[in-house]
């Protein structure tokens, strides 16, 4: 009987380069890129003249920037007011109000909301001392008769250069509170 030759090592090495050529062409081709051609969608108006036709996008209004203003005075807040077109905040407050303090805490005071607040009003703080010291300076008397603040914490947005504010009396939450600020500015813008 005749013994089988053993497989020589020599012809692994000869065809090592084909079944790498193949293994290249199976899988490892890089293939050239493909370019799909754009296709822009503009709106179609389905009223007036050349109704079918598409017409260009309207432009983009650009949004102006952001301006985070600090808790500041009366005064102060109504030359800022004046010079950003920003509504002003006033919270109507004092120290032994229990939901005065709630308020404070759980939105002026929290970092998410507080930055809200600041981002969409000028704030101010004005603290009614009457129950301490017996009486309020003549400013801030003029100012709760002018908004008709009865309650704390009364809450009142206003812009100074057309004179239209919304009142809120009571803290309701804070997230009712931050909307009813955000929508209240936005609306006096």
């Amino acid at each position: 009987m005749q013994t089988p030759r053993p497989f020589s090592p020599w012809w692994a090495l000869a065809l090592a380069p084909v079944a790498l050529g193949i293994g290249w062409m199976a899988g490892g081709t890089p293939a050239p890129p493909r370019h799909e051609p754009s296709v822009s969608i503009t709106p179609i108006s389905a009223t007036g003249a050349g109704a079918g036709l598409a017409r260009p996008a309207a432009p983009q209004r650009a949004e102006p920037p952001v301006v985070y203003s600090e808790w500041t005075t009366y005064d102060d807040a109504i030359r800022q007011a004046r010079d950003t077109g920003k509504p002003v905040l006033l919270d109507f407050n004092a120290e032994w109000c229990g939901p005065c303090q709630m308020l404070r805490r759980e939105v002026f005071e929290n970092a998410a909301a507080g930055t809200t607040v600041k981002a969409a009003v000028i704030p101010v703080s004005l603290v009614d001392r009457v129950r301490e010291q017996g009486h309020n300076p003549a400013a801030l008397e003029q100012l709760q008769q002018r908004y008709d603040v009865q309650a704390f914490p009364t809450l009142v947005v206003f812009a100074p250069g057309s004179g239209r504010f919304e009142r809120r009396v009571g803290y309701p939450g804070d997230a009712e509170t931050l909307s009813w600020i955000t929508e209240t500015a936005a609306r006096l813008r």
